[in-house]
């Protein structure tokens, strides 16, 4: 039971202090284009489910300048079959989604003209892969995007 316990403490006492000491901690409100982006998001998580997959790690939302490119390390498996989808605002027009094994080679990549990128890909063997996200086409100076990655369910 105290190792159970142990992974609450911190989080414990950080409430505690902020309580005692009268910090307080509010959330900003999102932006119009954070909130679509979100939404989207929201809804490739509920289409990707009733395609079989889950999300394998936490959906990514944020903001990302014209022409240029968000990575995002993450651990993929041989037997595993992935799913990656990248979403963007209304300001952007096109979204391009890379994937680099760990030498840096493009193994799987949507590069076409589309405000939406999904890139399925089963590796072949066990190791870090490097997600890019970039922004090829945004109306302003950046544009939020969001990204999912999606792990077939066994069942």
């Amino acid at each position: 039971m105290t190792m159970k316990l142990k992974h609450l403490m911190l989080p414990v006492i950080a409430v505690f202090l902020g309580t005692t000491f009268g910090f307080r901690v509010t959330a900003r409100e999102l932006e119009e284009p954070e909130k679509e982006v979100e939404a989207q998001i929201q809804a490739v998580i509920r289409a990707q489910s009733n395609e079989g997959y889950e999300l394998a790690f936490p959906r990514t939302v944020s903001k990302l300048a014209r022409g240029a490119q968000a990575p995002k390390t993450v651990r993929l498996y041989p037997k595993g079959e992935y799913s990656f989808v990248a979403v963007c605002d209304q300001r952007c027009d096109d979204v391009d989604l890379i994937i680099k094994d760990g030498d840096g080679n493009q193994v799987a990549a949507d590069v076409a003209e589309y405000a939406i990128a999904v890139v399925n890909y089963r590796p072949p063997t066990e190791g870090s892969y490097q997600v890019n996200v970039k922004m090829n086409e945004c109306s302003t100076d950046n544009c939020h995007f969001g990204l999912g990655v999606f792990l077939k369910s066994e069942g």
